[in-house]
C-alpha cells in the first residue's frame, strides 16, 4: 500500500492592520484583549453594537457577559473628530471601565470650549437632550481628569445621576485612575447656573466647574472615596470637552 505524501501546510495571510499579542502580554497577570478595527471587522460587528445599543441602561449585564467588569477589552472608540486632550491610550484605558451598554459605542463630540466657548449656557444647550456623556478637563498643568456623567449635565439645582457615574484621572500618564461610586450616597451628579459638578459630602465637591467654565477644585467626598484629580485641589481649565453617545 503506498503511503502518501504530506500535505503542504497552507500559509495563514493575516490582514495587514491585523497586530499579534506579544508573549509577554499573554504571561502578564492581567491579559488584556486588544481589539484593531479592519475591513472585515467593520462588516461583523455593527449587528453586535446594534445589539448593545438596544439593551436599556436598567438591563442586567449578565446578559452580556463580554462586556462586564471581569473582561475589560483595550478598544479604541471612534471619534467624529479628533479629541485636543485624549491621546489614543487614555481613549483605550477609559473605555475599559465604561458602563457595559456603551462598550464599543462611537463617541460624538457635544462640547469643547475651543468651539463653543467659555459661556456655562452654551454648555447646557450643547449638552441638552445627551443621557449620558464623558466630561474630560486639561488642566493649565497638563493634568488629564473628568468624570463619566451617567444622566444629563443640565441645571436642576438637584443631585441626578446612578452609581454608574465615576471620576478618573491620568496624572501625566496614560494608565487610567478610576474612582468608582461608594453608593454611601445619592450626590452624584449637580448642575446649576453657577457650577457643574460630581460628587458631594460635607459641603465639598469630588469635581466642581465654575460657571466661566475657566476654574474649579477637586476634593475628597463619600461619594467616591477620591483624593484631588489633580496635583492640587484647585485647577485653571486649559482644554474641556464632552462626549457623547448618543448617534446622529
Amino acid at each position: 500500500m503506498e503511503e502518501k505524501e504530506p500535505e503542504e501546510k497552507k500559509e495563514i495571510k493575516l490582514p495587514p492592520d491585523f497586530e499579534q499579542v506579544k508573549e509577554e502580554e499573554l504571561k502578564s497577570e492581567e491579559t488584556i484583549s486588544e481589539v484593531y478595527k479592519s475591513e472585515n471587522y467593520d462588516k461583523v460587528i455593527p449587528k453586535l453594537i446594534k445589539a448593545i445599543n438596544s439593551k436599556s441602561e436598567e438591563s442586567n449585564s449578565e446578559d452580556y457577559p463580554y462586556f462586564n467588569s471581569k473582561n475589560k477589552v483595550k478598544y479604541l472608540p471612534k471619534l467624529d473628530t479628533p479629541s485636543e486632550i485624549f491621546n489614543n491610550n487614555q481613549l483605550k484605558e477609559l473605555h475599559s471601565y465604561l458602563p457595559y451598554y456603551h462598550q464599543y459605542s462611537s463617541l460624538y463630540k457635544a462640547f469643547s470650549i475651543s468651539v463653543d466657548g467659555s459661556a456655562l449656557k452654551s454648555f447646557y444647550k450643547k449638552c441638552e437632550g445627551v443621557k449620558s456623556s464623558i466630561l474630560v478637563i486639561k488642566d493649565d498643568q497638563g493634568n488629564v481628569f473628568g468624570a463619566y456623567a451617567s444622566d444629563v449635565l443640565y441645571p436642576t439645582s438637584t443631585f441626578t445621576g446612578s452609581p454608574d457615574t465615576f471620576l478618573f484621572t491620568f496624572h501625566k500618564e496614560d494608565k487610567i485612575h478610576i474612582y468608582k461610586a461608594t453608593e454611601a450616597n445619592d450626590h452624584y451628579i449637580y448642575c446649576d447656573n453657577e457650577q457643574v459638578c460630581f460628587g458631594n459630602s460635607d459641603d465639598n465637591f469630588s469635581l466642581a466647574i465654575r460657571n466661566n467654565l475657566f476654574d474649579g477644585y477637586s476634593k475628597t467626598t463619600a461619594t467616591f472615596k477620591n483624593k484631588p484629580l489633580n496635583d492640587k485641589e484647585k485647577f485653571v481649565i486649559f482644554k474641556l470637552e464632552v462626549w457623547s453617545f448618543n448617534e446622529k
